[in-house]
């Protein structure tokens, strides 16, 4: 069966921008796939940067696994190819809390105040 994550007709339907182009090696398998980059500006402009997604069955509660296979000095990226997801992870624990019913929380987790 399909995750409702990504169904068919979403894979379809994206727009990506025309530096980006994904990859589904399996297309019965929508929770794993690569995400090629080539920014066309920037600092990075000119550069071809693969990033292969392992969305968990726990998504949306627990963030993807993201890794850059392509060797880049990135304050969010560490040696190992590691992606740095804080604000997905902050955003799945707010939306979790918030739907708990204590309330929308605003700012990042540092900024709430315990009760």
């Amino acid at each position: 069966p399909l995750s409702p994550v990504l169904s068919p007709p979403d894979i379809n339907e994206l727009n990506l921008p025309k530096t980006c182009e994904i990859d589904f090696s399996d297309q019965d398998d929508l929770l794993h796939f690569r995400l090629l980059i080539c920014p066309d500006e920037g600092f990075y402009k000119g550069g071809k940067f693969v990033f292969s997604f392992k969305v968990g069955q726990g998504y949306p509660h627990d963030p993807p696994k993201v890794k850059c296979e392509t060797m880049v000095y990135h304050p969010n990226i560490d040696l190992e190819g590691n992606v740095c997801l804080n604000i997905l992870r902050w955003a799945t624990t707010a939306s979790g809390v918030a739907t708990a019913g204590s309330g929308s929380p605003s700012g990042p987790p540092e900024a709430w105040q315990g009760g």
